[in-house]
């Protein structure tokens, strides 16, 4: 047989030459014309760009909450180490459970109209739009977030409920009364503890001191299973938000998973394929004829 391989390589070398004068021409009459710079505008969305605004602000204002259910822990932990001036750390806690109530019923507020928004927008964009996608998704993000920052809130608030009721067993057994944690609850849920003045004796200053802070521990009580109240009230309504969502939130995980599966599936058709090209009899002929294209399709 003959060797062609000289003729292959000076055909090779006259083709290179011939398509780097094509483009050497393209080029050149490119730079004669009168090319003008052109900006690339994308159309804006206004409603996606205020729905991004309105969840960035949103999850800021979860940030705050947050930053308050701190304050609160670190208030209960100081009451619990001190003796002195607790009726000046309650009135602080029960000012930063108030501003933690205003800021969660505002953001359930405005959580509900986002949700209003995005079915409007469904309504008229379709459900597989962007923006009412991304929408879907911010408002599913933004309930969990606060409904987790609530869930923070009420375990602060049960531990400052423990050490109140914890201080008012301590001055309880000062006086000479043993008081269970079943009573300390069933006075507060009375309102009241008649019954249960009577059988004290607040004589000597130790006495009236600490009849003082039961009195003192007792109000607190009932403030902090009112304000519990209202946090139980807004777990109502951020369940019953998230219970709306749930069917659309497996619907995506069980995309997700699909696409997982079919992910897994494509890299086995991938490997399948690369072994099936290495062992193509043509490859395997002209191997050695053509080591450049070896390379290529290797």
């Amino acid at each position: 047989m003959r060797d062609r391989l000289e003729d292959l390589e000076v055909i090779q070398e006259e083709g290179s030459e011939g398509e780097w004068a094509a483009a050497s021409d393209s080029d050149d009459d490119a730079d004669e014309g009168d090319l003008k710079p052109q900006a690339v505008v994308f159309e804006e969305d206004s409603d996606m760009e205020e729905l991004l605004k309105e969840a960035q602000a949103m999850r800021r204002e979860i940030g705050e909450l947050r930053l308050d259910v701190e304050r609160l822990r670190k208030q209960t932990s100081h009451a619990t180490q001190t003796v002195r001036r607790l009726s000046t750390i309650y009135r602080s806690s029960n000012a930063i459970g108030g501003d933690v109530k205003i800021r969660a019923e505002g953001l359930v507020r405005r959580l509900t109209a986002y949700d209003q928004r995005r079915q409007d927008l469904e309504e008229r964009h379709g459900p597989m739009a962007a923006v009412v996608r991304i929408a879907r998704a911010q408002y599913s993000a933004i309930s969990h977030a606060l409904r987790q920052a609530m869930a923070e809130y009420n375990a602060a608030e049960q531990e400052q409920r423990d050490c109140c009721r914890q201080r008012f067993q301590r001055q309880a057994e000062i006086l000479g009364r043993n008081v269970t944690t079943d009573e300390v609850d069933q006075m507060v849920a009375e309102g009241g503890w008649g019954a249960f003045r009577q059988d004290l004796n607040p004589e000597g200053m130790t006495a009236r001191c600490a009849f003082k802070q039961i009195k003192e521990r007792h109000k607190e009580l009932i403030e902090l299973e009112a304000r519990l109240r209202d946090v139980h009230a807004l777990f109502l309504n951020l369940a019953m938000m998230v219970e709306e969502q749930g069917p659309m939130l497996n619907h995506i995980e069980h995309n997700v998973l699909s696409t997982h599966e079919y992910l897994l599936c494509v890299n086995e058709s991938f490997k399948t394929a690369i072994k099936y090209r290495k062992k193509n009899p043509c490859i395997r002929m002209c191997c050695g004829c053509f080591p450049c294209w070896k390379n290529a399709t290797g």
